[in-house]
């Protein structure tokens, strides 16, 4: 029976944005590195005296935008390296966005308001594209790792055993108690057989008895049978 409650055709529809959703993020972030790089290379290259600076003018912010996508997704090489909330990607792309922006400001104040709040407009829409997708990937990563049990707690193992090699470089050894050659416990001795034991007892008494060296009471009281 068909469920009537869910439309079909927009339930195909949003499995069909899913499937394209991440080539689409990273290619929306790519242009916004790429447009964002060009922009600036044009305004700074009305005032730049030769070809050289003009060439310039455009590898710089080309560069610079390269150089930030590489920081900001620099850890993913390596997935097993957890990021917490204010990861060094966040950190990175936070602060080279600042610096686009106060570009943007000083290069684009002769040429009016109008082109700074577009292009740091652009610039914006483009850190948050890049804070989302660094966002998704860090949980994806998490989730890949979780999933796989025996390499989760192989990861927990490790981060352990690196937390106590930073307490030791610190100078933080723990306590470890050694024993010397004089202080090694002596192992405990082996029990005696108890017949035996009992049976050298009555040997001995005997040999006390017979041998004259045990006092015995009399009858009347007095002790006899010791050496005087």
């Amino acid at each position: 029976m068909q469920n009537t409650l869910i439309n079909q055709s927009f339930s195909k529809s949003i499995a069909r944005l899913r499937s394209i959703l991440p080539v689409l993020s990273f290619g929306l972030l790519i242009g916004t590195y790429l447009i964002s790089a060009i922009i600036m290379g044009i305004f700074h290259m009305e005032k730049s005296p030769n070809i050289g600076f003009t060439i310039a003018a455009f590898l710089v912010p080309l560069s610079i935008q390269a150089g930030r996508g590489t920081l900001v997704f620099f850890f993913q090489l390596n997935p097993a390296r957890i990021q917490g909330k204010y990861s060094f990607g966040v950190i990175a792309a936070s602060v080279l966005l600042l610096l686009s922006l106060i570009e943007a400001y000083f290069v684009m104040a002769p040429h009016g308001v109008g082109w700074i709040v577009s292009v740091s407009t652009l610039m914006i829409v483009g850190w948050v594209i890049e804070i989302m997708i660094l966002k998704e990937t860090i949980f994806s990563t998490q989730m890949e790792l979780f999933q796989d049990k025996e390499k989760w707690a192989e990861l927990k193992a490790f981060y352990l055993a690196q937390k106590e090699m930073e307490n030791f470089l610190q100078g933080e050894i723990p306590q470890i108690e050694v024993e010397t050659a004089n202080e090694k416990a002596l192992p405990p001795p082996e029990p005696a057989n108890k017949e035996e034991s009992k049976m050298l007892a009555l040997l001995s008494e005997l040999n006390e008895h017979l041998s004259g060296k045990e006092a015995r009471p009399s009858l009347n009281g007095t002790v006899r049978g010791g050496k005087n």
